[in-house]
């Protein structure tokens, strides 16, 4: 017979259980697009299968609670004890139950559970908390609400109620919860314990974010180990022979150097779903599709990761998001990477990277040092007369007026020069100047009227920058950092979930001969600029290729927090944490068969990838 001290830890446990599955159907609510492909049956089975995940959790979040709940010494039903034992209950599940509801929200934008990658942007946070309490109110009201009921409805011991048991029968009560709570963090009896992969087995892939729960993502994360060694492939010289890549390509280019200033842009949050000229005429973006009328739009480009931070290695570095940290946190970040600051000051250029937010805002300073770029004009440096008037009132200054402090900077630097320009006034809370109100479309997503603002900001920025002499000998490439918000139902697959628009431009010299519908992707920039301007190196990774290379179709990378994919016009091809393959067609992602030569591609990016940074060895060997 259970006594009462027992079924009081069960209630309560019980009741947790419940708030788990309230706080999923309020997840799947709000993220309803992602699942919304996902036929009835198998988003029950995600609904159910979530427990599993959720016993793991609460029992790892609620050790304490259990111990002390159990406790084979004294009168743990005394009122006193019962109330600290409710105070310790509400305190330690508090921040897991804020955790789940944030990620209501920040799926949207990383497309995933959090990690505790969640650290590395806490001065972020903390820096907007401000404006982030205001934007996500009813968040902060939920979230209050929720721990108001919680404490309401907690199980309450009955007055008076008398421990009877003796030390014996107690202290071995506690001893088959304790290994009962092992088996409930573990997940079961199988041979390896619960891991966040173990939530991918239903289709579509994306209920397993469904699935599982914050608090689980952000646990297992804690103390993650370095990845691990995959050995596809025994020798690297079978690795090397399998990746599509052509070192002796950036070792001997074609003619001389060609020095032409650089000027790459990443648009915050452009994602290709925005842009008319990639969505016959639907958009928000009258001035980059204008742009795409004189330059080079690819219609199948693709960033490698869902974040911001996660753009900037993929852009500078050519190294692509394949692992859960993003590289600028990861154990790795120390590791031997050259970036094309690196390269271009050997070539005598002058470099610079421009972000508007507060110095310091995702690691971006450090990684542009890391990267070799020279200078690093942040919030700190913007010109504190201005600063007042132009900023935005949330992370930084609003890009028309920083645009047109960047084209001033770069008519002040010598030539040639390679400059990165990050904008940011398309991020969340999407905020547009007061004078703009009601110039740019609404749309129907938030975020749209300030893609139109950003874009507005980018013509002026332009019709400032053909009035300066270094305009004419600059190519110019615009690309995003990561999509954003969707209702298009084209774009609410994986595939759509990475596409973003990626331009070249060069003032009165078009690009001709180069196929628009070839697939390309962010870490493809860095080998056409050193393609582009005939610049000599072997510090080149074998993850992007030039996109001025006529002899492939290209492809894209990415990493979706389960599984890796490699896009090809041939076809897509996709490995699991578990190292199953599925193959579908390209665009339709309809179920394809078995191609060996892609496995073998794909196989040798993931064994490269994560050997080489194992090993710090991520760059061949002439």
């Amino acid at each position: 017979m259970i006594d009462i001290t027992l079924k009081l830890l069960l209630k309560r446990m019980g009741l947790l259980l419940v708030l788990y599955t309230l706080l999923r159907l309020v997840f799947y609510a709000f993220n309803y697009s992602t699942f919304a492909g996902a036929a009835p049956d198998q988003t029950v089975l995600a609904f159910l299968h979530g427990l599993r995940f959720d016993l793991s959790a609460l029992t790892i979040i609620n050790i304490p609670f259990v111990l002390f709940s159990l406790w084979p010494i004294g009168n743990t039903l005394h009122s006193t004890y019962q109330r600290l034992l409710r105070i310790l209950y509400l305190v330690t599940n508090a921040p897991f139950i804020a955790l789940n509801l944030v990620d209501v929200e920040f799926f949207k934008f990383i497309g995933k559970r959090s990690t505790n990658e969640i650290f590395t942007i806490g001065g972020d946070i903390a820096e907007q908390a401000g404006q982030l309490l205001g934007y996500y109110w009813y968040m902060v009201v939920g979230f209050i609400l929720l721990l108001w009921l919680l404490a309401k409805v907690y199980p309450s011991a009955p007055v008076a109620a008398l421990v009877k048991n003796k030390l014996l029968w107690r202290s071995l009560r506690l001893v088959v919860v304790a290994a009962l709570a092992v088996l409930a963090i573990r997940g079961g009896l199988q041979l390896k314990p619960l891991r966040v992969s173990h939530a991918f087995t239903l289709q579509p892939a994306a209920l397993g974010h469904l699935t599982l729960n914050s608090p689980f993502t952000f646990i297992k994360s804690i103390g993650q180990p370095k990845l691990e060694p995959k050995h596809y492939f025994a020798t690297d010289a079978e690795v090397r022979k399998a990746l599509p890549f052509n070192l002796q390509t950036y070792l001997q280019p074609d003619g001389p150097p060609r020095h032409q200033n650089v000027v790459i842009i990443i648009l915050e949050s452009f994602a290709a779903e925005y842009v008319g000229e990639l969505n016959n005429g639907r958009g928000y973006t009258p001035f980059l599709d204008s742009l795409a009328s004189n330059g080079l739009l690819f219609r199948n480009a693709f960033a490698n990761g869902r974040k911001s931070i996660e753009a900037v290695p993929s852009v500078l570095a050519g190294l692509p998001s394949l692992m859960q940290q993003p590289y600028i946190t990861s154990a790795y970040q120390s590791n031997t990477l050259y970036g094309l600051g690196s390269i271009l000051q050997k070539a005598g250029y002058h470099t610079a990277f421009f972000h508007g937010a507060a110095n310091g805002t995702m690691g971006f300073n450090n990684f542009a040092r890391l990267a070799g770029i020279q200078e690093y004009y942040g919030l700190d440096e913007y010109p504190p007369a201005l600063r007042k008037s132009d900023y935005d009132g949330q992370w930084g200054i609003f890009d028309e007026p920083y645009l047109q402090y960047v084209a001033r900077q770069l008519s002040s630097f010598q030539q040639p020069f390679m400059a990165t320009i990050f904008t940011l006034s398309s991020h969340q809370p999407y905020t547009v100047p007061e004078k703009y109100k009601g110039r740019f479309p609404k749309g129907e997503l938030e975020i749209q009227e300030s893609i139109g603002y950003a874009d507005f900001a980018l013509r002026e920025f332009f019709k400032t920058a053909s009035k300066q002499p270094w305009y004419n000998q600059t190519l110019f490439i615009l690309t995003a950092d990561h999509t954003q918000k969707s209702i298009a139902p084209a774009y609410q697959n994986e595939l759509g979930a990475y596409r973003v628009p990626l331009l070249l431009f060069q003032p009165d010299q078009p690009f001709t001969g180069i196929d628009p519908d070839r697939v390309v992707q962010q870490a493809d920039i860095y080998p056409t600029v050193l393609d582009y301007l005939n610049i000599a190196t072997d510090k080149v990774l074998p993850f992007g290729q030039s996109v001025l290379d006529t002899s492939s179709t290209g492809r894209a990378l990415f990493y979706n927090g389960n599984s890796y994919f490699m896009v090809e016009q041939q076809g897509v091809t996709e490995l699991t944490a578990t190292d199953e393959l599925h193959f579908y067609t390209f665009p339709d992602l309809a179920p394809a068969p078995a191609a060996k030569d892609q496995e073998e591609r794909l196989k040798g990016y993931v064994q490269y990838y994560r050997n080489g940074l194992i090993n710090n060895k991520l760059y061949l060997q002439k």
